[in-house]
């Protein structure tokens, strides 16, 4: 990838943790085993990229933290921990600290931040490695022009934490007992370590399977609910792979996938069906 020579850039001084480069991710190419990877929180990222005047699906930075930047000339930045846009002067250097209560933060940049996209996306799959290189100390990333205006702080609308996600029924529920998707609800899981965006590890008490037969490999969407031999589940995430081999037993609404994403390892999560008005 050549690097974009704009007269404003933002220079990465330490990577931190699971650092990468994200857009609204690349679409259409799931038949031939590309994901579209894209923010696992993109309400969060779009809040950071509205709060300095950029369309919520600019190109960002995400981040586990630990990730220090400076700027080539006067920036106007932002980051998920506080949101409120900040004047970085050059040469000045910005921290993003660890989360405390989730997993991910974003650090936006007025003008967004360009590279070159793959497959019409500048998205980094963390799984594939697809997209452009990954970062390194020292890696410059052009800043584009500013488009919009700041959006005052009190005009945001702040993602609600919460632990409940609605979930809807999988293709293999056949395989386990008939009332398998009742108990997988009444289930608390809890989020296992380590963090990553391709899939969350939840443990909790799975419902028995009835059918061992081997499952033919199947397509995957994010939000897909898998069911491991050893009784955990895995819920797919940004940068899940397009095909897998084990029981589906529910799919998380997609909108809410980013609470699971977001939820920190030891917590708990419950899970709603779809179209209920109680947790099940």
């Amino acid at each position: 990838m050549g690097e974009q020579h704009t007269s404003r850039a933002v220079i990465i001084e330490e990577v931190g943790w699971l650092t990468t480069i994200q857009d609204s991710g690349r679409r259409g190419y799931a038949s031939f085993g590309v994901t579209t990877s894209g923010p696992v929180d993109p309400v969060l990222a779009g809040t950071v990229n509205r709060s300095v005047g950029n369309d919520h699906t600019a190109t960002l930075l995400e981040t586990a933290g630990g990730l220090v930047v400076t700027v080539e000339a006067d920036s106007v930045v932002a980051c998920s921990g506080h949101i409120a846009p900040t004047l970085l002067r050059a040469g000045e250097r910005l921290r993003v600290d660890i989360p405390t209560d989730r997993n991910f933060e974003y650090l936006a940049v007025a003008g967004g931040i360009e590279v070159d996209e793959v497959l019409g996306s500048a998205s980094q799959d963390s799984m594939s490695g697809l997209g452009p290189p990954v970062l390194q100390p020292g890696s410059r990333l052009g800043v584009g022009s500013m488009l919009g205006s700041f959006i005052a702080v009190d005009q945001l609308v702040p993602a609600r934490p919460t632990t409940v996600v609605r979930v809807w029924p999988g293709p293999h529920l056949s395989m386990f007992e008939a009332d398998a998707f009742d108990r997988f609800c009444s289930m608390e899981w809890r989020v296992e370590a380590p963090v990553n965006r391709i899939a969350a590890r939840l443990t909790g008490s799975a419902p028995e399977r009835v059918d061992h037969s081997e499952v033919a490999s199947v397509a995957l969407v994010l939000g897909a609910i898998q069911l491991h031999p050893d009784g955990a589940a895995a819920v797919m995430l940004a940068d899940h792979p397009t095909t897998g081999g084990y029981p589906v037993i529910g799919v998380v609404e997609h909108d809410e996938v980013r609470i699971i994403a977001q939820t920190r390892p030891g917590r708990a999560v419950r899970f709603i069906s779809a179209g209920r008005d109680r947790i099940c």
